[in-house]
């Protein structure tokens, strides 16, 4: 009978035991954090050419309503994105770009236990595909000349003032022209009839000698 007791004790204690583990084990995943566990792409990157998304995977399920996202520029300017995706323990964000640069993807999320992750994620893009500009931005136009063509120059449109000033120059200098020319021919007509005149004279001067 007393050997039945012991024994009957050995399996209560360890019952209890094996109760107070099994409740730790219950116990944890309420009380973690969501703890960042990678990124696409790696923090710290230096890519040839702009991602169309960023994501990022965590130690547990993400709360999309509570996870708050912002991305910033080169410049420390917030870039005007698209919502995320969420996906289980995953969000994804769409990306757009003003220029080449450093960009940082800093993100919040509330762990199951209410308690608060910031984390963030940074990388360098060198180029920026013509699709993935934010709107207002994108590659500065080049100057014409910049292309080694011959940029056509074309004098500028003379204004109505100055087109009837110069119409004016030129009826005055006809003016001046005609006239000179019509005094040149009076001259001559007058000097030929003074000349005529003059030879009469003469004639008649010496026929009544």
């Amino acid at each position: 009978m007393q050997t039945t007791r012991i024994k009957g004790g050995i399996a209560i204690a360890l019952a209890a035991a094996a109760g107070g583990v099994l409740s730790l084990g219950l116990a944890a995943p309420a009380a973690a954090h969501a703890a960042l566990t990678g990124t696409d792409p790696e923090d710290g990157a230096i890519l040839a050419e702009a991602p169309a998304e960023v994501s990022a995977t965590f130690s547990e399920v993400l709360d999309g309503p509570s996870t708050e996202i912002a991305v910033t520029d080169p410049t420390g300017a917030v870039v005007d994105v698209a919502d995320p995706v969420f996906d289980g323990d995953t969000f994804t964000q769409p990306m757009l770009y003003t220029a080449p640069g450093a960009y940082t993807v800093a993100f919040r999320v509330i762990s199951e236990d209410g308690h608060r992750v910031d984390d963030a994620v940074s990388f360098t893009v060198e180029s920026i595909p013509e699709g993935l500009y934010a709107p207002g931005s994108g590659p500065a136009a080049e100057p014409t000349g910049a292309t080694g063509g011959a940029a056509t120059s074309e004098a500028p449109a003379p204004s109505t003032e100055e087109s009837t000033v110069a119409a004016a120059e030129e009826d005055s200098n006809a003016g001046a022209a005609l006239a000179a020319i019509l005094l040149g021919l009076l001259i001559v007509v007058v000097g030929g009839v003074v000349l005529v005149k003059a030879l009469g004279r003469k004639k008649g001067d010496a026929a009544e000698r």
